[in-house]
Order: C-alpha cells, then structure tokens, then sequence
C-alpha cells in the first residue's frame, strides 16, 4: 500500500504546485494589464518621485535633444502615455511621438535606439498576452486535477514551494532587486539591443528616472499579485466543484480521487 500511495501523493503535489504558480501568473498578467490602464500611476509617482526636478536636472545634459525641460508637466505626462500607447499596441506610433517647446519647431523624442528597445517591450507585452490565454486555458483543467487528486499535505506543499522558489527569493535578497532586475533585461532583450540608457542619453529613460520609477510600479503589481492570487485560487476550484456538483446530479457517491486510494 505504501508503495502506491508514494506516486499518488507526489502527483498531488505536483499538480497543486503548477495550479498555484498558474494563479500567481494569471494575477501577474492581470495586475500588469490593468495598472496599465490608468498609464501606470504615472502622475501620482511624477509627484512622489520628484520627476520633475529630475527632468530639470537632466534634460539640459541630454546629448542627442534639447529643451525637453521646458515643457509643461502635463506635456510630461502626455508624452509617457503616448510611449504607454505604443508598447501596448504592437510598438505602432513610436516613432512619431514628439514634443514641441514653446516657441520652437517639434522634435522627435526618442532616437534609434530607444525606438529599438521599446519595440523590444512592445514585443515583450504582446507575449505576455499570449501567456495569459495559455494560462487561462490551463487554469480550470488544473483546478480539476487538483480537486480530483486532492490537495496535498500542509509539509509537502510548503516543501515544494520552498525548493522551487526558494533559490529565486535568495537570489533577489542577495544581489538586490536592481541586480535583479538588469539580469531579467539580459535574458529577455536580444543580446544586440541596447536596454540600459545613461540619463544624459535619453530623455525616454529621464522622463521615466529609470529604474526608480520601475520600482513602484513594480511594488503596485506586487500588490494586485497578492490581493488577487487567492481569489483566482479559490474561484478556479470554486468554479469546478460547482460544476461538478451540478454535473453529478447531487450524486453522494462522488468523491475526489484521495491520495493513497
């Protein structure tokens, strides 16, 4: 008996630890996706940030554009929604967004290679949309599974979530999430883009007061990720045992598969 309750308790436990990191994902993608749809807070960290000042410091020293630092913060803030716009729309418009100082002739604002980078992103987002169908598509089948093996013990699934991420948590402690962070950039952008702008060479990159600016969106994400993990954990297996209980008819004799039967 042993021997055959071992396999099932381990695929239980597999199967909780995929449908878990499914939920962590999908609220990812949906706490990315909705944050973007108030143009990531980008007045509110304006303020709180001191991105103006930054501007002004900056924008004088950039050594491809000039008299960015006039600008209104309005024209700020319309300027970073329209770099919002154009990543989360396939990278179309990003070149023809410019600024106009008072006074003077408009002027694009991004040169080559911020154009390059941000299609980059843009591509970037377009799978990260993919991800999420995959996801959603995956979600219920594996709140089923997870129902029909049940869930595992409280040990196994804290063993299996402390081995698999464990590493990953230590890795961001020691070397720090800016570390972190330009480690993610290496991975994910070819290898023959540039992603990392010096302030003085981009106004892209002083508009955002790159990385900063990044830190707080991220630790909004961080915040939907975790309000809206558990809620996608127990609506998915909510959702199949409602089914279930509607498919069967009431019937009494159904039972999940237990580990060990």
């Amino acid at each position: 008996m042993k021997k055959k309750a071992q396999p099932s308790l381990m695929a239980a436990t597999l199967v909780w630890f995929l449908y878990a990191v499914i939920a962590v994902l999908l609220a990812l993608t949906l706490s990315w996706a909705l944050y973007s749809q108030v143009n990531y807070g980008y007045r509110f960290w304006y303020q709180h940030l001191d991105i103006a000042q930054h501007i002004e410091l900056y924008g004088p020293q950039n050594r491809f554009k000039s008299d960015f630092e006039q600008l209104l913060p309005e024209q700020h803030w319309k300027a970073f929604e329209q770099i919002r716009d154009a990543v989360h729309n396939g990278g179309a418009g990003l070149a023809d967004i410019g600024y106009q100082p008072a006074g003077k002739i408009a002027r694009p604002l991004l040169h080559q290679a911020e154009l390059q980078h941000l299609q980059d992103v843009a591509n970037f987002i377009d799978v990260g949309r993919v991800l999420f169908w995959v996801l959603l598509g995956l979600w219920l089948p594996f709140a089923w599974l997870s129902i029909r093996l049940k869930a595992p013990p409280m040990l196994w699934r804290l063993g299996i979530t402390v081995f698999t991420l464990g590493p990953v948590v230590a890795w961001l402690a020691i070397v720090g999430p800016t570390q972190v962070f330009y480690q993610f950039h290496l991975w994910i952008f070819p290898a023959d883009h540039q992603w990392f702008f010096y302030w003085q060479d981009s106004l892209m990159s002083t508009l955002m007061k790159a990385p900063v600016l990044f830190g707080g969106i991220a630790a909004v994400i961080a915040l939907g990720i975790l309000l809206l993990t558990p809620l996608l954990y127990w609506l998915g297996l909510g959702g199949v045992r409602f089914v279930l209980y509607r498919s069967h008819g009431h019937n009494k004799h159904y039972r999940p598969i237990r580990n060990g039967s």
